[in-house]
């Protein structure tokens, strides 16, 4: 959205010579325009430069200055005092539409809307599975491969991946689960031409396919598996947004080669707060930085958003919670938590999930009885858009049935 000017102000003098017809029309043209833009609620801040215009044509003493802040009287609104937007120097409108809170789901709808596929690679058939159970969200972790990679001490069948290939797995040691290129590209892209263009067909918003680079130590290393990224992901369906998570090259690289089609996830600082530069309601939010950024992207618990350590939601925890989602949304951003409590947890190497039995798995404390309800419930209350699990048809359940059934 192009910034709105603020009026012109002509030049000393040019309206002393006009008849008093000449002058009544303009008072009337203008008072028709400010109450058109009062009837389709342009932001404040337009509004006020209409109004202290008006007031000077009129011959007004104390007009105010344009684009100021409406002084006693916004201070007397209870609600703009209860909702006080942003502070001076914050854009008025994120660079995308503000997120809504997510309602409950149609439960007949084809995709199961806000299922994301954590690691949906380690899954019997990637993609496929996640597709079957209405996902509308996938992950997947990349590492470039190299003939010297090894896996628990045997070398890779050079006949099934090649130098070059973004091979999925999630640590160094893990067996290749596909590439990219093979699982999800060519995947999707057979998918959408399967479906006229589309994912699912009739979903308004577009599919998801979250990237993370793994393993890259140096800028330069991340940068080349950024770039190797870029190109294995050429041709994509334009339904499918790319989001680029953990791992990528620095935001000074990244923001300068980035197509139209990929844009970034961001983490909290300070614990649990929307770094400024994208957080609407701060001084320091910057509009055009906070474009490239779709998602707000939080690790759940361990003294940070949500639980704090307990597997328990208590109201401050709730209450901090709703307020980052509300902020998040309202600066254009979807939120995702990683990390909460899942039930049965995954072994990385190949794939096998570990029941917890009822019990707790040392080392394992989302494994603690009711803990991922709980955590699903705090985050359907805050409002939260994705539901990040392993357990696709645990997920699928919970959305359909409105957080009724796991």
């Amino acid at each position: 959205m192009t910034p709105i000017a603020s009026p012109r102000r002509g030049r000393p003098g040019a309206d002393r010579g006009a008849s008093f017809t000449q002058y009544g029309g303009v008072v009337l043209l203008v008072a028709a325009v400010l109450a058109g833009v009062t009837a389709v609620g342009v932001p404040g801040r337009v509004a006020d430069m209409c109004a202290t215009a008006f007031c000077r044509i009129t011959g007004g003493e104390d007009c105010g200055e344009a684009g100021g802040s409406g002084g006693e009287a916004a201070a007397e609104d209870p609600e703009a005092q209860m909702y006080p937007g942003p502070p001076d120097g914050a854009a008025d409108e994120p660079p995308r539409p503000p997120i809504e809170k997510p309602g409950c789901a149609d439960p007949d709808a084809e995709w199961a809307e806000g299922l994301h596929a954590h690691n949906d690679y380690e899954n019997e058939h990637p993609l496929e599975d996640a597709l079957r159970h209405g996902a509308t969200s996938v992950e997947a972790d990349i590492w470039p491969y190299s003939e010297d990679d090894t896996w628990f001490g045997e070398q890779y069948d050079p006949m099934t991946y090649e130098e070059g290939d973004l091979v999925l797995k999630h640590d160094p040691t893990d067996r290749p689960r596909g590439t990219l290129r093979s699982t999800y590209v060519e995947a999707l892209k057979e998918r959408a031409e399967e479906n006229g263009g589309e994912v699912y067909p009739g979903r308004d918003e577009p599919f998801q396919l979250v990237v993370e680079i793994k393993g890259q130590e140096s800028e330069e290393d991340r940068r080349r598996a950024y770039d190797r990224a870029l190109e294995q992901l050429e041709g994509l369906p334009p339904d499918v947004n790319v989001v680029f998570s953990g791992g990528r090259p620095g935001d000074d690289y990244v923001l300068r080669n980035k197509p139209d089609n990929v844009s970034f996830d961001i983490a909290p600082v300070n614990g649990c707060e929307l770094p400024p530069k994208v957080n609407i309601d701060s001084p320091e939010y910057d509009r055009e930085y906070a474009e490239n950024f779709t998602m707000f992207n939080a690790e759940w618990g361990k003294g940070h958003c949500g639980d704090q350590g307990n597997n328990k939601i208590d109201d401050r925890e709730q209450g901090e919670l709703n307020k980052v989602v509300d902020q998040a949304h309202r600066s254009g951003l979807k939120v995702r938590f990683w990390g909460a409590p899942d039930e049965q947890y995954r072994d990385g190497s190949n794939g096998d999930f570990i029941p917890c039995h009822g019990q707790i798995v040392p080392g394992r404390q989302e494994c603690e009885g009711e803990a991922r309800r709980d955590a699903w419930l705090a985050q359907q209350e805050a409002g939260v858009d994705f539901i990040n699990t392993n357990h696709l048809g645990n997920g699928e359940r919970w959305i359909r049935s409105c957080g009724t059934e796991t």
